[in-house]
């Protein structure tokens, strides 16, 4: 990648695989009586995303990679261009839904240079965070169908390798008077509280579509997963379903992990299902 501040350009490495892209959402859940939730959206013209990166570096490169934002005739508090070049650069800083080419204006948040590594020999673990300002365009690729998981319009993603992480409790409470007596609340059954959390490995084509509906479609409206025989999205509810549910998530932290897979949670309330 080439940092280009102030008419100056310098070439380093991408960073390593691991790093991770965050996208704030201008989203507020509030949970309401007797169940279920209220979310307020701001505009997504309001999120924002960062970049969390390490980068290992040669002892050359490192002290270069500091100079630009250490002085702020360079790079310190000001804005700077990341440049990916015209083809695919397998670095996705700002999430796979925006690509790894193109001409990023970014400012950097922290820089954080760690002791000198022992192997490899001479180099040095930086740690990067920075803003992303506005981005190039970049148009989704045609997807690759990964297995039998619906969410809202995006279909044949993968089932969580890790397993659903439902959680369900009913929406009745018992309190018991001194002398033990029982008087219960009983706020109706239809539904009880139910809610999953989907720890989501995906190709990029697929992660950027998903992502891309999430944030661009569905953010405080009703969102619907079809889980197939099985499945058991929200437990021993019903294996095989359309859901209709809410999604909870204020900020999308996603991780890649290596070539061609991103990761990321997500977490559903559920509404209704048929």
């Amino acid at each position: 990648m080439i940092i280009t501040v102030s008419g100056s350009s310098y070439t380093i490495n991408n960073p390593e695989y691991g790093y991770e892209s965050i996208i704030g959402l201008a989203l507020i859940h509030t949970e309401v009586m007797p169940r279920g939730w209220e979310v307020w959206d701001n505009g997504d013209d309001k999120d924002f995303r960062t970049c969390r990166t390490v980068c290992i570096l040669n002892a050359t490169d490192t002290k270069t990679l500091r100079g630009i934002f250490s002085e702020t005739a360079k790079g310190r508090g000001i804005n700077f261009t990341l440049s990916l070049g015209t083809t695919s650069s397998g670095f996705f800083p700002f999430g796979p839904d925006y690509g790894d080419k193109g001409d990023f204006i970014c400012r950097m948040m922290t820089v954080t240079a760690k002791p000198v590594l022992e192997e490899p020999w001479i180099h040095f673990r930086t740690e990067l965070e920075f803003v992303l300002i506005t981005a190039p365009a970049y148009s989704l690729l045609s997807q690759v169908s990964e297995g039998d998981l619906h969410i809202g319009t995006i279909q044949n993603l993968r089932y969580p390798p890790n397993m659903p992480e439902s959680h369900f409790r009913y929406t009745i409470n018992t309190q018991l008077t001194y002398d033990g007596t029982p008087y219960t609340v009983d706020k109706t059954s239809d539904p009880d509280f139910a809610g999953t959390k989907l720890q989501m490995v995906c190709n990029q084509s697929k992660a950027a579509a998903l992502i891309n509906h999430l944030v661009d479609d569905v953010r405080a409206s009703q969102v619907n997963i079809i889980a197939q025989a099985n499945n058991y999205i929200f437990g021993n509810i019903s294996g095989d379903a359309t859901y209709g549910t809410t999604w909870l998530d204020e900020a999308i932290v996603v991780t890649h992990n290596r070539f061609d897979e991103f990761e990321f949670q997500l977490n559903f309330y559920r509404k209704s299902e048929s």
